[in-house]
């Protein structure tokens, strides 16, 4: 059973979340004050605003860190590691890219990383233990709110560059990724007994027929999303669907299935739809269109290609030449600035954070939470992919944005609430039991049994 601490020990059980982020703040400090440097270097000079959204980023880091110590939060101390420091140099990156407007820090973009953090550790403190059943009962709910929303969206939203947008530019297409992973492991959590039962006498059809629901609701999702152009996220619906079921059942079958529907998908949208006929041309030859189409992607392999192995140094790239540099494009800005060296040292910390994400999914004793976890962390994985492959021509370019890193409001907060999620299952199942208060010793008996 899980044990209560006292405020003291909860402040020691959480030291190593306290040592990661003053790390984290000291590296992100480090990058603003070479900033600072460059701008007196081009004498452009600086002022103490420029610091604003530092002072915001290590105040949140308190606000972290006091939050779970006061309610004595028993989760998971290193998952939030690799987040901070990710999240530090998207606000960092930002800054570089001069779009904060430090003359109106209430404006709706900015404070997107102050309420996604307050979302965040209010999600983790009200679906902690057994609290998190409740949303395993609102599974076939989640499923109809994002077929209304695709619905209203398509009715109601506008058009911007190739995407469908409700008012005040908003994506609520993000809070959908969240809604169909709770249905996901709603409806496979009901099924897992039976599942488990056809996996040991290996009747796979019968499986395939007892998801063949959650199937139909996905297909009926894709083509509201082919309807608005949105292909990004018909790859990362059916990426997560594929990751879901093997982390499931272990056999390839349903991956091989569900890859199956994802290349039929695009054939279908390739075929009727000029947008995706479009991009998918513009990545088998950008040079068909060289200042049109194919801009975006020569200008970003030709900034990677310029930065080499060690980049021209941080603030010193030219990201103005590419196109929405701060959002779909943003790897490619790190590519010429950090050079090869600084992507490796991202890739590495996106693969740190996937890590500690998927441990909370298999060590977590419940099925639907495992599989909530599971799903929410192959979001997060299909997005870093679709995006970085996208930037470095591997794939079409799907207008993904990179997690954490990547300007967007609507996906950082996102982001801040399926974090919450997680956080919140790493401790409903006590699986870090705290290391601060030690068991009182054996008394030792001084007389001997006769």
């Amino acid at each position: 059973m899980k044990k209560t601490l006292s405020i003291a020990d909860a402040w020691r059980f959480r030291s190593t979340e306290r040592k990661l982020f003053f790390a984290c703040f000291c590296t992100i400090a480090l990058g603003y004050l070479g900033l600072s440097l460059n701008d007196m270097a081009d004498q452009e000079g600086w002022s103490r605003k420029d610091f604003l959204p530092l002072m915001v980023f290590g105040l949140s880091l308190c606000l972290i860190h006091l939050w779970f110590v006061c309610f004595r939060f028993q989760g998971d101390t290193k998952l939030l590691g690799a987040v901070v420091l990710l999240g530090g140099f998207g606000i960092l990156a930002q800054h570089r890219m001069g779009l904060f407007d430090l003359d109106h820090p209430w404006k709706l973009s900015h404070l997107a990383y102050p309420i996604g953090i307050t979302l965040m550790l209010i999600t983790s403190s009200l679906f902690k233990g057994s609290r998190i059943v409740i949303l395993q009962r609102l599974g076939w709910l989640s499923a109809l709110l994002s077929l209304g929303l695709m619905v209203a969206l398509l009715l109601t939203g506008t058009r911007y560059r190739g995407a469908t947008y409700a008012a005040g530019q908003l994506t609520p297409t993000e809070i959908i990724k969240l809604l169909m992973v709770l249905f996901l492991a709603s409806a496979l959590a009901s099924r897992e007994k039976a599942i488990r039962k056809s996996l040991e006498s290996k009747g796979g059809r019968s499986i395939t027929l007892m998801i063949l629901p959650i199937y139909l609701v996905f297909a009926c999702l894709v083509g509201l999303l082919i309807l608005q152009r949105d292909l990004g996220m018909v790859m990362i619906l059916a990426l997560m669907l594929c990751l879901v079921l093997f982390f499931l059942t272990g056999q390839w079958r349903y991956v091989i299935l569900s890859s199956g529907g994802m290349v039929l998908a695009g054939w279908i949208a390739q075929s009727w739809l000029s947008h995706a006929r479009g991009r998918i041309q513009t990545w088998l030859d950008p040079f068909t269109d060289p200042t049109g189409a194919g801009w975006q992607i020569l200008q970003g392999l030709s900034g990677m290609f310029a930065g080499g192995i060690w980049g021209a140094g941080f603030g010193k790239g030219n990201p103005e030449r590419i196109p929405i540099a701060e959002s779909d494009f943003i790897y490619a800005v790190i590519g010429e600035e950090l050079g090869f060296a600084g992507c490796v040292v991202l890739v590495g910390f996106y693969l740190i954070f996937f890590h500690q994400c998927y441990r909370v999914a298999i060590q977590c004793k419940d099925t639907f939470g495992s599989i909530l976890a599971a799903g929410i962390t192959s979001i997060w994985a299909c997005q870093t992919l679709l995006n970085m492959g996208g930037v470095t021509k591997a794939i079409p370019m799907t207008g993904i944005p990179l997690p954490l890193v990547s300007h967007g409001g609507s996906n950082l907060v996102t982001v801040c609430i399926g974090l919450g999620l997680l956080l919140s299952l790493s401790e409903s199942e006590g699986r870090y039991p705290s290391k601060a208060s030690k068991p009182p010793p054996k008394r030792s008996s001084s007389r001997k049994s006769s």
